[in-house]
């Protein structure tokens, strides 16, 4: 479960000096919660003196651990004297009640400033001051909130089964998510999943998610990649069992499908690639080729066959991943001849993602990007300055 709320500031009990402290207000609140509220926590103001806080590690936030942002604030505005007094209500609810909250109107906001309750408020209202943290709604509640045994079993839920995970794909010049890639996820791996997978099906994943993921594609998920390894196409036992769960798949959604084609070589030969094609094409729209080497040779790939080249940076060394994306990218120019969109998967640290950005990678995803999503992430844009995306799927997206 995620916990929600939005964060209003008030500077001072006159309207106008909220109205005219605007620019120092929001400066200084970004600043502090771009430090104090890290990932995974989420943050983002939605509107004048009002900012959005998620943490999807808890149930309840802590309306204290804000009290620090008071502070800062009355000393940015008033300094030491007593001229002034910076107040703060935090609301704490579902998605749509927080959203509703960060548009509601002065009167109601002056009696919850006043320690009166609304009754049209489904949530939690805390009222932070530099000098005290209370609670409005329920009068004289908890200010962090003391989990209940459901709550706690929540927290320490028994582990999800095996299953089919997903992982936004972001295009970064248009700053939208296009597409998911199917990820398998086994239980008590800590965040982790295959996104290295294995050469040809010596596991079940890929078979598994074939059967699983159509189920999960809306209307709005855009493009689903689906991992296909490249030497069980070429093998005939696995080739064969690949195709009976390949036939399964619903004619009408080939449009939407792309082959994430894993374990491709450097240099795989003309007679390989032409059959990956010829046995892939009935079902799937476009191939997206991956793989771990960042000099793959793209000037021999012929015309036509793949739409893209995803590269997998290996290993554990930052620096080393980094190099490695560094060097695939600086082939951006034959690409482009090539007529091949580039794409950087498995991002790991904000310093691969910002050197993939940085050198002109149109796709991007791993976990910089989403959070392994429970389904697929909505076609819709997202700055680039907020990734990683936590948590937000088609259905959100849509509710929102």
């Amino acid at each position: 479960m995620t916990a929600i709320a939005c964060l209003k500031v008030f500077a001072g009990e006159d309207p106008a000096d909220t109205e005219r402290n605007a620019a120092l207000v929001a400066k200084v609140a970004c600043d502090y919660l771009k430090t104090a509220w890290t990932a995974p926590r989420r943050h983002g103001q939605v509107a004048p003196f009002s900012f959005v806080l998620a943490d999807p590690r808890a149930t309840r936030l802590d309306a204290r651990e804000l009290q620090a942002l008071a502070r800062a604030l009355q000393h940015k505005l008033f300094g030491d004297d007593d001229t002034g007094e910076i107040v703060m209500l935090m609301f704490e609810g579902d998605q749509h009640e927080v959203m509703r909250f960060a548009g509601l109107p002065a009167r109601q906001l002056t009696l919850l400033l006043a320690g009166e309750e609304d009754a049209s408020l489904a949530g939690r209202v805390c009222r932070i001051t530099p000098r005290e943290v209370r609670s409005v709604m329920p009068m004289g509640g908890p200010v962090a909130g003391t989990p209940s045994m459901e709550a706690l079993s929540r927290l320490c839920p028994r582990p999800p089964p095996a299953r089919t995970t997903w992982r936004g794909v972001y295009h970064s010049g248009r700053q939208l998510f296009v597409g998911n890639v199917a990820v398998w996820r086994e239980p008590g791996t800590m965040g982790k999943a295959y996104e290295t997978y294995v050469d040809g099906l010596r596991t079940p994943h890929d078979l598994a998610i074939l059967k699983t993921a159509i189920a999960a594609i809306g209307p709005n998920t855009g493009v689903a990649y689906l991992p296909i390894s490249f030497s069980a196409v070429l093998k005939p036992a696995l080739r064969a069992e690949l195709e009976r769960c390949l036939r399964a798949l619903p004619r009408d959604l080939r449009g939407r499908l792309a082959a994430g084609v894993y374990g491709v070589p450097r240099a795989p030969s003309f007679v390989a690639l032409g059959q990956l094609k010829a046995f892939l094409d009935p079902y799937f729209s476009r191939l997206d080729l991956r793989v771990s080497d960042p000099a793959f040779q793209i000037e021999d790939l012929p015309p036509g066959l793949a739409a893209s080249i995803t590269f997998n940076p290996e290993g554990e060394v930052e620096a080393s991943r980094v190099a490695a994306i560094s060097r695939f990218l600086k082939d951006a120019p034959a690409y482009r001849r090539r007529q091949v969109w580039q794409g950087v998967s498995d991002l790991r640290s904000p310093r691969e993602l910002a050197t993939a950005l940085d050198l002109g990678a149109p796709f991007v995803s791993g976990p910089m990007v989403t959070d392994l999503l429970e389904s697929p992430a909505a076609v819709a844009p997202y700055a680039k300055g907020q990734l990683p995306l936590y948590g937000w799927t088609s259905a959100t997206a849509d509710a929102a």
